[in-house]
C-alpha cells in the first residue's frame, strides 16, 4: 500500500512538476523584473507567486469534481479538453517557444507596468494556467479513494517546494545553464508534456466511445 502510495505522489508529481515547468516560469520572472533586481525583491515575487499558486492548485484540486458536477461537464469531455490544451502548450515548447498558451506579448507589457508581478501574470496564468487547472481538476475527478487525495495534495506540496527553490535561484541557475540549456531543458519537458497529452486525450476518447456504445 505505502509503495503504491509513493509511486502515485512520484508519478502525480512528475506530471505537475512538467506541465508547470518552473524554468520557463523563472526566465519570465527574469524578464519582468528590473534588469538590477535586488536578491531580496527576487524571493519576495518567488514567495508570493507560490502562495498564490500553491493555493490556486489546492483549492483547484479539493473543489474541482464538484465544480464539474455542479456544471454537468463530464470527465471524458475534460481529458479531451485538457489534452488538447496540453498538446499545444508541449508543441509550443519542443518548438522553443516557451509557455506561449499562457503569456504573450500583450501579457507582457500589460505586466511591466504592475507594481506587483507575483499573482498576474506569474501565478496566474504563468504558472498556472489552463493546462496546469485542466490536470489537476482531471487528478480530482479521478480519485477515488484517500490514497488518491493524499497523493494529489502530497504531489502538489512537493511541486510547490521545488519550483519555489526554483524562482528564488533562478539568477543562478540561467547563468549556469545558459540560454542555450534552459532551451534544450524546455525542449525535454515539452516531450514529456506532450505524452502526458496523448494520453489524457487518449483516455477521454476511449470513456467517450465506451459512453456512447453501451
Amino acid at each position: 500500500m505505502i509503495l503504491d502510495l509513493l509511486r502515485s505522489i512520484l508519478s502525480d508529481s512528475i506530471s505537475l512538476f512538467t506541465i508547470m515547468n518552473p524554468l520557463s516560469v523563472g526566465v519570465i520572472m527574469l524578464g519582468l523584473l528590473d534588469e538590477n533586481a535586488p536578491r531580496e525583491e527576487i524571493r519576495h515575487v518567488s514567495r508570493k507567486t507560490m502562495k498564490a499558486a500553491f493555493l490556486t492548485m489546492i483549492i483547484s484540486f479539493l473543489l474541482g469534481t464538484y465544480i464539474f458536477q455542479f456544471f454537468g461537464i463530464s470527465p471524458a469531455g475534460l481529458r479531451i479538453f485538457g489534452g488538447t490544451i496540453l498538446f499545444i502548450m508541449g508543441l509550443n515548447m519542443v518548438q522553443g517557444h516557451g509557455k506561449k498558451v499562457n503569456h504573450n506579448e500583450k501579457d507582457q507589457k500589460a505586466a511591466e507596468k504592475r507594481d506587483d508581478i507575483s499573482v498576474v501574470p506569474l501565478a496566474i496564468p504563468v504558472m498556472v494556467g489552463a493546462g496546469m487547472l485542466t490536470t489537476i481538476i482531471n487528478m480530482s475527478i479521478a480519485a477515488e479513494g484517500w490514497m488518491d487525495y493524499v497523493s494529489g495534495i502530497v504531489a502538489i506540496i512537493i511541486v510547490s517546494i521545488a519550483a519555489l527553490i526554483i524562482l528564488q535561484r533562478m539568477p543562478f541557475i540561467k547563468k549556469a545553464l545558459g540560454d542555450n540549456g534552459l532551451k534544450v531543458f524546455n525542449r525535454i519537458m515539452g516531450l514529456v508534456v506532450g505524452s502526458l497529452a496523448a494520453q489524457m486525450f487518449l483516455k477521454g476518447v476511449f470513456t467517450l466511445y465506451h459512453n456512447f456504445s453501451v
